[in-house]
C-alpha cells in the first residue's frame, strides 16, 4: 500500500485533489486539497526574493512553488496575488498539471510533516481530447516525482501505481447510486449510458454500451463561452467577478449586478446595470443554444440513462433537463445521492463555496483507486478539519 493515495482532477477554475495516507484503519479517512489554477514560470531570483522579503508562515497551498530541474514555477494562490499569473484556458491542461500536480503532493506533505521520501498512488482525470497523452504525461509525472523540490525542500518520490481516466470516468465508476426512495438501478451492462461533464472550460461526453466504454468526445463549450460573450458586450468587466455575479442565481439580482457597474457618474449607473443584465440574458440564451445544438448532434439517440455533472451543468440544470425530456432520454442521473455523500465528508468548506458539484469526479475515482464502494451515508464523517485549500477564491 502506498504512503499518499491522491486523486486529482486539474480544472481551469480550481484544481481539485482527494488524498489520504495510509492508515492501518481499515475506514478510509479523504481529505481534500484545493489549489487556484495559474501557473507560471518564473526567474530564479523572483523567488529568492520572494522568500526574503515574504511575512508570516501560510499554509503550504497559498504559498507554492516548485523547483524542477533548472525551472521554478509559482503555482495557485502565489502565482495569481504575487506575480498576477493568468490560467490560459487555450492552453493543454498537461502543459500546467506537472507544477499542479508537484504543489498538490508538497503541499500535502508538508501540512503532515512526512519525510522526504515516500510512495505514491496517483489518479487523474483528463479531457477526452487529451486522454491519448495519458501515456506520456505517466511519463513525464513519474520522472518529476522523482526528484523536485517544493519550498525550498528536496523530495524524492515513488510512483507505485498510476490511473489515468477521462473525465467523467469517476462518475461512472462510483456515482451511478440512488436517490434515497430512488428505483433501483439497472445493470450496466444491459444499458447505454452517456456522461455528460460541463465545466469552465470545455464539455465532454463519455458514451458506455452494455458496460464498456464506446466513444467520447470533447468540445470547448464550456461556461467560459457564455462570460466570454458577456465581456464583448460590456465594458472592462473581469472574468472572475462575472462568474459570480451570473452565478448568483439563474437571473441575477439588481444589487448583484449593481456590483459590476464601473462608472462614477451617477446619472450614468442604471444605464450600465441595464445594459450588463442585458448582456448576461442575451449571453446565456446563446451559450445554451450553442451547447444544446452540439448535445443533439453528439449525443446517442435516447440513451437509456445521462450522468450529468459539472458546476456548468448544475447552473443549466432546468434548462438541460427539459432539453434531454425533448431527446426522449430514459433516466437523467444528476448524482444528488454523491453530492451528498462528498457535502457530509468535507462538511463546511463544500457547503460555503458550493464546491460538491465540482468534486464528484474526484470523489469517485478516490474511492474506485482504493477498489472500494462509496461510504455509507451514515457511515459518511465530515474531515473538514482536515481538509486544505487555497485562500484565492476562485469560481
Amino acid at each position: 500500500m502506498s504512503d499518499v493515495t491522491v486523486a486529482a482532477d486539474f480544472g481551469a477554475s480550481l484544481v481539485r485533489a482527494i488524498f489520504s495516507l495510509n492508515s492501518q484503519s481499515q475506514a478510509l479517512k479523504p481529505e481534500l486539497m484545493l489549489i487556484a489554477p495559474q501557473v507560471l514560470r518564473v526567474p530564479s531570483k523572483s523567488i529568492e526574493n520572494y522568500e526574503k522579503y515574504k511575512l508570516g508562515n501560510s499554509m503550504p497551498e497559498n504559498s507554492a512553488w516548485v523547483k524542477l530541474g533548472n525551472d521554478y514555477y509559482a503555482v495557485g494562490h502565489l502565482a495569481k496575488t504575487h506575480f498576477n499569473a493568468v490560467h490560459c484556458l487555450e492552453s493543454l491542461k498537461i502543459d500546467s498539471a506537472i507544477p499542479q500536480l508537484l504543489a498538490i503532493v508538497g503541499s500535502i506533505v508538508q501540512s503532515k510533516q512526512m519525510g522526504n521520501s515516500f510512495s505514491l498512488s496517483l489518479g487523474i482525470l483528463l479531457p477526452w481530447g487529451e486522454y491519448t497523452d495519458r501515456d506520456r504525461f505517466e511519463s513525464y509525472i513519474k520522472q518529476a516525482l522523482s526528484g523536485f523540490c517544493f519550498r525550498g525542500k528536496e523530495y524524492f518520490v515513488t510512483l507505485e501505481s498510476f490511473t489515468c481516466l477521462p473525465e467523467g470516468a469517476g462518475l461512472f465508476a462510483r456515482g451511478r447510486v440512488p436517490h434515497k426512495g430512488g428505483d433501483r438501478l439497472r445493470n450496466a451492462r444491459e444499458l447505454n449510458i452517456a456522461v455528460l461533464m460541463i465545466g469552465y472550460r470545455n464539455a465532454s461526453i463519455l458514451f458506455i454500451e452494455k458496460g464498456a466504454l464506446s466513444w467520447g468526445c470533447t468540445e470547448n463549450y464550456g461556461f467560459s463561452r457564455m462570460v466570454e460573450k458577456v465581456q464583448q458586450f460590456t465594458s472592462g468587466q473581469k472574468a472572475e467577478r462575472l462568474v459570480e455575479v451570473i452565478c448568483s442565481g439563474s437571473k441575477p439580482s439588481k444589487k448583484a449586478v449593481a456590483g459590476l457597474v464601473r462608472t462614477n457618474m451617477v446619472e450614468l449607473r442604471e444605464q450600465e446595470m441595464q445594459e450588463i443584465a442585458a448582456a448576461i440574458a442575451d449571453a446565456k440564451q446563446e451559450y445554451i443554444a450553442i451547447l444544446t445544438n452540439w448535445l443533439k448532434q453528439r449525443l446517442p439517440d435516447r440513451p437509456d440513462e445521462i450522468i450529468v455533472n459539472g458546476g456548468t451543468a448544475r447552473y443549466l440544470q432546468p434548462e438541460l433537463t427539459q432539453f434531454f425530456k425533448s431527446l426522449g432520454a430514459g433516466t437523467t442521473n444528476w448524482c444528488s445521492s454523491l453530492d451528498e455523500r462528498v457535502v457530509k465528508t468535507f462538511g463546511d468548506l463544500v457547503r460555503a463555496q458550493h464546491l460538491q458539484s465540482r468534486l464528484l469526479d474526484a470523489y469517485g475515482l478516490f474511492f474506485q483507486l482504493h477498489n472500494r464502494p462509496l461510504p455509507r451515508l451514515r457511515d459518511t464523517v465530515e474531515t473538514a478539519e482536515g481538509s486544505h485549500h487555497d485562500e484565492a477564491r476562485v469560481s
